[in-house]
């Protein structure tokens, strides 16, 4: 392999498009796994694919939503939170982690040998698939959750060594997904606003297991985008991308440098071809969808950078 299929990160709030967007690369011929860590999840994905008339025979998820805690470890944390100050919970061994290891487990089952929960195939290691596939993680914010709950269980004041531990197992899963893949890979992200250690000043940052893991996880990323929804006077909705923002750090490679890009991952997975074509490499002949429903104006990758593109009325 001379080149890796490119890698995006979509964050933004609840409601921006972003797990629905992932249903572009059905149009294009992609096969798209998703790991779905949301309740409800699947539901999107099929809605946004009817929309868009794209190939179901083409999607395949798993859910690999966090744990609950059960009635006894809620009965037990009751018991321990009215009878202990904050250092004896926090010096508690184990609260109840058993419980929140499933969960884990599924997860690393899923990169590890993908079952389809709609058809029951099995698809095996994810580091085994090559270009014609594409690997979701949506969200971040599940993950983050199930990370954290297998190094704390139900503990309500973790220890410091704990955030670390919990970081370090997120961190070096999305390492390997980054680092070993051939296939083209997504994940999609809330925000939240963190402190920047380097500047000092309160920025918008993927949210996930503490302000220390956040800035480390863009930078694995080909393109890091930030999902906007603007209602019009008619209460329509229409749903965009940014790849530049006063208020946060994004990036970009096969998108340009701008904001009210159409959302759609085409233009990213067009880039690619168009990439492996000038290094010489072959590219595998792949059905596509026709005639392409329109999810906004064609976005063409620029030779060079961009100008950013000024911002309108209404659009932060």
């Amino acid at each position: 392999m001379i080149l890796q299929p490119p890698s995006c990160l979509l964050a933004g709030p609840t409601g921006t498009g972003k797990t629905s967007v992932l249903m572009t690369q059905l149009l294009l011929g992609i096969r798209t796994f998703v790991i779905v860590t949301e309740p409800g999840g699947a539901e999107v994905l099929l809605d946004a694919a009817e929309r868009l008339r794209a190939p179901i025979d083409l999607l395949h998820w798993t859910q690999c939503t966090p744990n609950s805690a059960g009635w006894s470890e809620l009965e037990d944390m009751i018991t321990k939170i009215s009878s202990m100050d904050q250092k004896q919970l926090s010096d508690q061994k184990d609260m109840g982690k058993a419980a929140f290891r499933p969960a884990a487990m599924r997860l690393l089952n899923a990169l590890r040998n993908f079952t389809c929960d709609r058809t029951g195939e099995c698809f095996g290691d994810f580091t085994k698939w090559d270009d014609t596939r594409s690997l979701n993680m949506d969200s971040l914010t599940g993950l983050s959750m199930i990370a954290f709950g297998a190094t704390v269980g139900y503990k309500p004041t973790p220890n410091q060594g704990e955030w670390g531990i919990a970081q370090n197992f997120a961190f070096s899963l999305l390492t390997k997904i980054n680092s070993d893949r051939s296939c083209f890979f997504n994940m999609t992200s809330h925000v939240e606003k963190e402190n920047d250690d380097l500047t000092g000043i309160r920025r918008l940052m993927v949210s996930t297991i503490g302000a220390k893991l956040a800035p480390k996880i863009p930078p694995f990323f080909s393109e890091v985008i930030r999902t906007h929804r603007t209602m019009s006077d008619k209460n329509v909705a229409s749903f965009t991308w940014s790849t530049i923002d006063n208020g946060m750090d994004l990036k970009n490679r096969a998108l340009p440098i701008g904001i009210n890009l159409p959302a759609d991952l085409r233009p990213v997975i067009e880039a690619y071809r168009r990439r492996k074509r000038m290094a010489g490499q072959e590219t595998q002949t792949l059905q596509v969808v026709k005639p392409l429903p329109q999810v906004g104006a064609a976005v063409k990758p620029p030779v060079a950078p961009m100008t950013p593109s000024a911002a309108k009325p209404g659009v932060k």
